[in-house]
């Protein structure tokens, strides 16, 4: 069995939802609430001004039936709908934890947190990181941009750039 050092970050795991069914949350929350207690140091449920009812009361009922994690479950209510970009933000400004995991409701975890938080103690800059094996992959220096079906695009640096020396250079 593999170890994990003692000392990893600790995270936040913010589920964002509108109008999501209360038993699809309930799913995702206990497929999450399992994480070793050192690890994970809140789940933030961000709700972005759902209008369904079951959302309001019997979501708090639920939350208190977690009676063995108390504070673990926090609930953020926006009063009006925000963008996407805006709720990741706000679940994010309200983590407190070293790493913030910014998922949809509707998910189910079923992976250990400890190595995904090693690979991240290791090295805390990364571009990409593989979902089957975790490993840190660095994107090349490419220009980005997108074609006319709004692709996204990666063109890389012609050798003329690189033998510049110079990252301030413009890439033409």
């Amino acid at each position: 069995m593999k170890t994990y050092p003692k000392d990893l970050p600790t995270f936040s795991i913010v589920l964002l939802f509108m109008n999501e069914a209360l038993s699809i949350i309930l799913c995702a929350i206990t497929s999450i609430i399992n994480t070793p207690s050192h690890l994970l140091k809140e789940i933030i449920l961000l709700d972005d001004c759902s209008s369904n009812d079951d959302l309001k009361g019997p979501l708090e009922t639920h939350i208190t039936n977690y009676r063995k994690h108390p504070g673990l479950l926090k609930v953020i209510r926006h009063q009006k709908r925000q963008d996407l970009t805006q709720a990741q933000i706000s679940g994010w400004e309200a983590s407190t934890a070293d790493v913030v995991a910014i998922l949809d409701a509707h998910i189910e975890v079923n992976m250990a947190a400890a190595p995904i938080l090693s690979r991240l103690k290791e090295d805390l800059v990364f571009d990409n990181m593989n979902f089957d094996d975790f490993e840190l992959l660095q994107y090349s220096v490419a220009a980005d941009g997108f074609d006319w079906a709004l692709w996204c695009l990666y063109e890389h640096l012609p050798a003329e750039w690189y033998a510049l020396k110079d990252e301030t250079a413009p890439v033409w």
